[in-house]
Parts: C-alpha cells; sequence; structure tokens
C-alpha cells in the first residue's frame, strides 16, 4: 500500500494558511513557545530552541511523507506570520483512529482562529488520514481547549493518562471525540 504524503498540504479559511511545517519556520515556532504554552501540551518542552523546532519539524516532516501525520503551520494571511501549530496523526495502535493536537502563539489567542480552521482542519484528517474518528486531549483544567474541542463538535469520550514527555511524567487528560458519520452530517 502506497502512503499519501502531505507535505504538500495546503488549507485555507478566511484569515488563515494551513501548510506543512517547513524548515524555514524554526525561528518563528521557537520563539512562539513560550512556558502559558508549553504548560498545556505533552510534548513541547522548554526551553523551546531553534535547534529544538527544527529537529521537530524534520521529524514530522519525515511522518508526513510516510502518511503517518499532518502537521500544519498556523500562518495569518494578513501577516503571513506562523502563529501557532495544528496536526492530526494517525494512533499507533488503531489506524483508523486520528489524533489532534494544536496550539496558538499568545498574540493570536481570543481571535477565533481554532474555530474558524475547525472544519477544514478535521475534514481534511477524516479525508486525507482515512479515520473514522478523531479525538484530541487535553489537562481537566485547560477549558479553553475544552472548548475548541465542542466547537470543532467533538464529545467528551473519557478520562485517562498520557505520558507528557515536556515534564517526564504520565498526566490525567480529558479526551473529546467526534466520528467521520458525526462529522459528515453536520458539515452538510
Amino acid at each position: 500500500m502506497i502512503m499519501p504524503d502531505f507535505r504538500d498540504c495546503i488549507l485555507e479559511t478566511p484569515r488563515l494558511t494551513l501548510r506543512c511545517v517547513q524548515e524555514a519556520d524554526a525561528g518563528q515556532i521557537s520563539a512562539l513557545m513560550v512556558p502559558e504554552i508549553s504548560r498545556w501540551l505533552a510534548s513541547w518542552s522548554l526551553p523551546f530552541t531553534v535547534e529544538k523546532a527544527r529537529a521537530r519539524i524534520l521529524r514530522e516532516r519525515d511522518a508526513t511523507e510516510s502518511g503517518k501525520m499532518m502537521p500544519l503551520a498556523i500562518v495569518e494571511r494578513a501577516t503571513d506570520a506562523v502563529i501557532g501549530w495544528v496536526s492530526i496523526f494517525r494512533d499507533a495502535d488503531d489506524p483508523k483512529k486520528g489524533e489532534a493536537g494544536y496550539w496558538l502563539g499568545m498574540d493570536a489567542q481570543g481571535k477565533g482562529y481554532l474555530r474558524e480552521m475547525g472544519p477544514v482542519v478535521l475534514a481534511a484528517g477524516f479525508d486525507m488520514l482515512d479515520v473514522d474518528v478523531i479525538e484530541a486531549g487535553a489537562q481537566p483544567e485547560n477549558a479553553a481547549s475544552f472548548g475548541v474541542m465542542r466547537c470543532w463538535g467533538m464529545s467528551q469520550a473519557d478520562d485517562r493518562c498520557h505520558y507528557a514527555s515536556a515534564r517526564e511524567r504520565d498526566e490525567v487528560c480529558r479526551y473529546f471525540q467526534i466520528t467521520r458519520a458525526t462529522f459528515e452530517s453536520v458539515a452538510v
């Protein structure tokens, strides 16, 4: 089976371009990763240097080439600046399940960008990764992230432990999910 290569993936919304992360994004990504953001993310440890950003980008582009994930830089069209990151990746244990992760830089928060891109990102995830369900998780205290999940049409699924490599510990996370059938029924 030939896996799709998502390195040329470009999605657009009225205010955003979502495109596969590029090595040239490393400086902007590094500058955006501050403690207020990293504290909510399982695998984005501080300090997040340009070298760490470059290594992550290259690693995730390799996974993109084999069709395992879609790591997308969130680019504000008005400024052409990278303002965050969103990815959907295939679950290692269940190839029909996708997992979503996202974050925005501090200056981009509260502008409705995540709400705006939700339908486009989910549609691409279902279509390009060919999964039946997409889930996202967050720490129970992360109310803002649960708001994003709900506006993306996700429903609460369960709470379970997840290893946070950024803090080298297991953490309880609350997961939400949406099935392809549910997404397609509301996306009409």
